[in-house]
């Protein structure tokens, strides 16, 4: 087992981290949707006339406050729910047998180490998905269907006659930046995050004799998360690639935290019947079974 000071010395290294990344997370989305200038996608020739480009501009069914409470505040409900439950579910024995882990200055519960864990790690792979996401949209600098709304250039004048940049552009400078970041699609990314996450966490923690109820939560969560990408295609916020290549991006970070950062489906503990969260503890020997 490991001693109180190595724990706490862990949770320092895991904290400076977390905080790190959301520092680095806060710092991109400032200087990529708080101002004109700051850091800018890459500028690319197009031409007036393409049709790809020249659809109208439309507002978007699903904002960030919606998206925010569907890829982070659902799932965190959920694990709370779900890890608490499991706890109740237990008998009496088993949790006056359970020592609280000591982290120095205080000392916690497992179960209740384990869902700030996970919840501390799902948060973090969310950070990392959405800057990784961010600087690809700059990398890239893809225009968006609805750009020339935006751009507002006179279609008909000489300044329009092949190949142009965004110079010939007389709208907004900060919606022309934003209509310039289309690939890939931000809100399929951590949509697809953080439901596929939940799909994977609702496999492996909650324990139910039903055949069907699992399975249909799972699908829900999925749906959700591939109804955000096609209404970015209805609001001519997208091109089909940008949702199918944000879907990608979140389906990668979720399946590399749960597999290989949280380790979900490690270790099967059959009393109770559930999955732990910590892959440190020692497996159930074939003889205990």
């Amino acid at each position: 087992m490991m001693s109180s000071k190595s724990k706490l010395v862990d949770l320092l290294f895991d904290s400076t981290c977390f905080f790190l990344i959301f520092i680095l997370f806060i710092v991109v989305r400032i200087l990529i949707f708080g101002t004109n200038e700051g850091l800018y996608p890459t500028k690319h020739a197009f031409l007036c006339e393409d049709t790809n480009i020249n659809w109208p501009y439309q507002e978007e069914s699903v904002g960030v406050a919606v998206i925010t409470f569907l890829s982070y505040i659902i799932p965190i409900v959920v694990i709370f729910i779900v890890e608490v439950s499991n706890n109740m579910g237990k008998s009496e024995n088993d949790q006056e047998d359970e020592e609280p882990e000591s982290f120095g200055f205080f000392s916690l519960k497992p179960w209740v180490t384990n869902m700030f864990s996970l919840i501390f790690v799902f948060v973090f792979g969310g950070f990392l998905s959405q800057i990784v996401t961010d600087l690809s949209k700059l990398t890239v600098g893809r225009l968006r269907p609805s750009f020339m709304a935006a751009c507002k250039a006179n279609l008909t004048g000489p300044g329009c006659q092949g190949y142009v940049t965004r110079d010939v552009c007389t709208g907004d400078l900060f919606e022309i930046k934003l209509a310039s970041m289309s690939f890939p699609s931000g809100h399929s990314s951590i949509s697809m995050y953080g439901m596929l996450f939940l799909a994977l966490y609702l496999q492996a923690a909650v324990r139910t004799e039903t055949k069907l109820l699992k399975p249909l939560l799972q699908v829900v969560a999925v749906s959700l998360s591939l109804f955000v990408g096609w209404s970015r295609i209805a609001d001519n916020k997208h091109f089909s690639t940008d949702v199918l290549a944000g879907f990608v991006l979140g389906a990668i970070f979720a399946w590399f935290v749960a597999f290989k950062i949280l380790k979900l489906f490690a270790i099967r503990i059959r009393k109770p019947k559930v999955y732990t969260l910590l892959p440190q503890q020692q497996r159930t020997s074939v003889a205990d079974e």
